[in-house]
């Protein structure tokens, strides 16, 4: 993978590109934060190791303006700051996944893993609908009955994968590993909670919908005992 790591302490830098490039990736170095924000708008990685704290321009920062700007490469956050508060902040940010310092270099590397297999699963060229449902995953847009509708990013991943295969149903480890990139470091309790939030955003679009109002936004992804998830077949159906 051509990976771009953004680590202003130089000999973990140096340490890190070492131990990536032993395992083939291809790894470029950058320890200034404007310069790193500048370089993810002409370059399409297949993974960014982000650190928050850095020189002229903080990781959050960074990665806020690459979202605005519909870079959509995934993100793996690193940061001294191990509460949950930089945590649910750098998630909230758009950034893919999340490690504290002092960390293991073969975890990272599990983790690096994790995104690549999810970037390589996901055909970003194409626009996939369902009914009112428009998602262009290019530009990392949602459209429900014409108008912009706003997704965090594991929302927006999970409701593509509904999407590109609208009879499938997917089981919690499926989710974790085409969503999060892994089985491993996602509970039950995350993904129970972000297909409630999708539930919940969906449903609120579709009221204004008049024709498409939905008496019940738990139905929208339908709950299949003992299996998993699917996207509802008669959403899929409405024009």
């Amino acid at each position: 993978m051509w990976i771009l790591l953004v680590e202003d302490e130089k000999p973990l830098a140096g340490n890190l590109k070492r131990g990536l490039e032993e395992e083939g990736h291809v790894v470029e170095v950058i320890h200034d934060g404007e310069q790193a924000e500048l370089q993810g708008m002409v370059s399409d990685y297949d993974v960014v190791i982000l650190d928050w704290r850095l020189p002229n321009r903080d990781g959050k920062q960074i990665l806020q303006h690459w979202r605005k700007e519909d870079r959509t490469f995934p993100v793996l956050m690193l940061t001294a700051l191990g509460d949950l508060d930089h945590k649910v902040s750098g998630l909230d940010a758009g950034a893919d996944d999340y490690m504290s310092k002092p960390f293991s270099f073969e975890e990272l590397l599990a983790r690096v893993r994790a995104l690549g297999r999810r970037t390589s699963e996901i055909n970003d060229t194409e626009t996939v609908s369902a009914g009112p449902i428009e998602l262009d995953s290019r530009k990392h847009k949602l459209k429900i009955c014409g108008i912009e509708r706003p997704l965090r990013p594991k929302e927006f991943t999970l409701l593509e994968l509904l999407l590109k295969e609208p009879e499938a149903v997917f089981s919690k480890t499926q989710i974790a590993e085409r969503v999060w990139g892994s089985a491993y470091y996602v509970s039950d309790n995350t993904i129970e909670a972000t297909i409630s939030t999708l539930r919940q955003k969906l449903g609120e679009s579709l009221e204004e919908c008049d024709e498409l109002a939905w008496d019940d936004s738990n139905s929208i992804i339908e709950t299949i005992r003992g299996a998993g998830y699917r996207l509802n077949s008669e959403l899929i159906n409405k024009k």
